[in-house]
């Protein structure tokens, strides 16, 4: 399973300046449980914002960061994904940036966003979504946040 895991504005700004553009730590509480013990795939702007993320398996992809301790080094979604799905079958989360989100969406099976309130500048947007293709899950109302559960409706095939 693919999931994406995001904190969006109303407006989907992700970031700003390479950093989130809000300091919410029950929010970054909430992803931590939910990624601890996981794969998580981000970009190279990502990670280098964030760094290694503990007790998790960190893929990151680029095509010119240098091998470093605590990280695995992809350089197309496809190749970090094929990389982690050899490990039990498990959730895979995609944490960012922007263009893997872009790159993700169509292939993801659920999506964990947390709706943040209030209006924020941004430069990097998550990818516009058909939420007719998505089922809502029963929002989680936080002070500073909505959560959403978003899981993908079953494709014809």
């Amino acid at each position: 399973m693919i999931s994406l895991v995001a904190a969006v504005s109303k407006d989907l700004v992700i970031g700003k300046d390479g950093k989130l553009p809000w300091n919410i730590p029950e929010e970054t509480e909430l992803f931590k449980k939910l990624t601890l013990g996981h794969t998580i795939i981000m970009g190279k702007k990502t990670f280098l914002d964030t760094g290694v993320l503990k007790n998790r398996r960190n893929i990151v992809i680029s095509r010119s960061l240098k091998k470093r301790p605590g990280i695995e080094i992809y350089k197309s979604l496809d190749m970090a994904l094929k990389a982690a799905r050899k490990t039990n079958g498990e959730e895979i989360f995609i944490i960012g940036g922007g263009e893997i989100f872009a790159q993700a969406i169509g292939i993801a099976d659920k999506m964990y966003l947390s709706y943040v309130k209030g209006s924020y500048k941004g430069d990097t947007l998550f990818p516009s979504f058909n939420k007719k293709e998505w089922y809502a899950g029963k929002p989680e109302i936080h002070e500073k946040f909505t959560r959403i559960i978003y899981t993908r409706k079953r494709r014809d095939k």
